[in-house]
């Protein structure tokens, strides 16, 4: 909330990267007051649900939770509270992405063997210092970290943005993610019972989703059978639990549909999805990530214009940057074309299913190669605009709506007794989506975020260049007809 004397941020941050701490020292907050009221006066308030924005407003936070909303003049104030003038900025909650994968990058290489707790706080970090205040890691996580950490941040110990997960994921053995370094992360189904017991043990150690692969990647590899993920889904629903599948062809995702699946994290990728799919998804009332940022990329000839980005370049090293750049054109011909082509059905798909009422939310992938913690949901947003959702629809699909499909935090709307997880910018998102990017200020759990701190301490992995370059262009990470 409210800044108070501390010591100089450069020396603090500097003394953190000289110790090597740049992971462990956590996300960095100004340090609170206790029990002290603050009050933000004469901001624009986007709320993050379907109402319209409050101008020259008011928003009350009191003990990491959001006491008061209104127009200035209406509320009455505390006493001692403390008053931050920020008229003239736009105040929205803090972004809740459904689909990440945390703890394979690490300095130069992409691999299990980066995957600790150090790696995972920093991920977390990067993430929070984009104003992304709750995550997904969806079905790429072995063993106990997360499910540590998440303790750790309910307990109060632990900053960063809120983690959440689906523990790993369930596939035909060898079959679930395409990057091989993941690959082990998939626990292999071989029968309906196998399917079953691997639910139970998932839902025994608190995962908040299991997550399916239903592809058969090009026809490499063996796509999960009918007859189980029937199974896992049944299975999930008797244990409270959600099934989010990762799909690519029409006909699998009809099926899974049928099968009562809770959501999807792609968007149908080999054709335009047909009017009575979009049915199927508003009548079951299934959520939809479009993930349009990972498939958007095949699209260009020459580098896109968000890699010059300075808001990119405050995480991501400029030899990264270059190397990134050099990935793009690779793609020529009749595959480029194949790319695009698909590219644009899926940009007819997501109006289709906008237009039919249906539950899209921020989805982003990030955290593979070539898609950067925290900027790849605001990238995942500008696309979403283009493809068809207001700025409005699109700040719903990423805050409200996947906070409801959560339903394990209390975040995701400006609201009297949500936590007060929020952005300040300065510009308007609802004139241009791209001003989520101009961030002032982040908030988690009440607590102003020092990002000139943490952004010193996530520098420290700068200079150690990861070759992502090279994954793209060997796993085909570039395009629609990706996997």
């Amino acid at each position: 909330m409210a800044k108070v004397e501390r010591e100089p941020v450069f020396l603090s941050a500097l003394l953190c990267l000289c110790l090597g701490l740049s992971a462990s020292c956590g996300a960095v907050p100004s340090e609170p007051n206790d029990h002290v009221a603050v009050a933000f006066e004469g901001a624009r308030l986007i709320l993050g649900n379907e109402t319209p924005a409050l101008d020259d407003a008011v928003l009350l936070v009191e003990d990491e939770i959001i006491t008061g909303v209104g127009r200035r003049g209406d509320l009455t104030f505390p006493r001692g509270v403390h008053r931050v003038d920020v008229t003239g900025k736009t105040i929205m909650p803090a972004l809740v992405n459904l689909h990440g994968h945390l703890g394979y990058r690490r300095g130069t290489s992409y691999a299990e063997d980066n995957y600790t707790r150090d790696t995972l706080i920093d991920h977390l970090n990067r993430y929070a210092y984009y104003g992304v205040g709750t995550v997904v890691s969806l079905g790429t996580d072995p063993g106990n970290l997360v499910f540590q950490i998440r303790e750790e941040q309910e307990a109060g110990t632990l900053g960063g943005a809120r983690l959440r997960n689906a523990g790993q994921g369930l596939a035909a053995p060898n079959a679930g993610p395409g990057i091989p370094s993941m690959r082990g992360s998939a626990l292999g189904v071989v029968s309906e019972e196998d399917a079953r017991q691997k639910v139970t043990a998932l839902a025994a150690r608190g995962v908040d989703f299991i997550k399916i692969w239903v592809d058969d990647r090009n026809g490499t590899v063996e796509k999960l059978r009918a007859p189980f993920y029937r199974v896992i889904i049944d299975e999930a629903h008797a244990q409270g639990l959600r099934v989010i599948a990762h799909i690519f062809y029409l006909a699998d995702a009809e099926n899974l549909i049928r099968a009562g699946v809770d959501g999807l994290a792609h968007l149908v990728r080999d054709q335009e999805m047909s009017a009575a799919l979009v049915s199927s998804v508003v009548e079951r009332n299934v959520f939809v990530m479009p993930n349009l940022g990972v498939s958007e990329r095949s699209r260009h000839e020459t580098p896109p214009a968000w890699l010059d980005d300075p808001l990119l370049l405050e995480t991501v090293s400029t030899e990264l940057i270059k190397r990134t750049k050099n990935s793009f054109g690779r793609r020529g011909g009749a595959d480029r074309e194949r790319s695009s082509s698909s590219y644009d059905d899926m940009e007819r798909s997501v109006a289709r299913l906008s237009s039919a009422g249906a539950s899209i939310v921020l989805g982003s992938d990030s955290g593979i190669p070539g898609h950067f913690f925290g900027y790849a949901e605001h990238r995942e947003l500008e696309l979403m605009v283009e493809a068809g959702l207001s700025p409005a629809e699109a700040i719903v699909a990423a805050t409200s709506r996947p906070a409801e499909v959560l339903q394990t935090v209390n975040v995701g709307t400006l609201e009297v007794g949500k936590s007060a997880d929020f952005i300040l910018l300065d510009g308007n998102p609802l004139e241009d989506i791209t001003n989520t990017r101009r961030i002032a200020g982040v908030y988690l759990r009440g607590v102003e975020l020092d990002r000139v701190r943490l952004r010193l301490s996530l520098s420290a992995d700068l200079a150690r260049n990861l070759d992502e370059m090279e994954l793209i262009r060997t796993f085909g990470l570039m395009g629609p007809m990706s996997r």
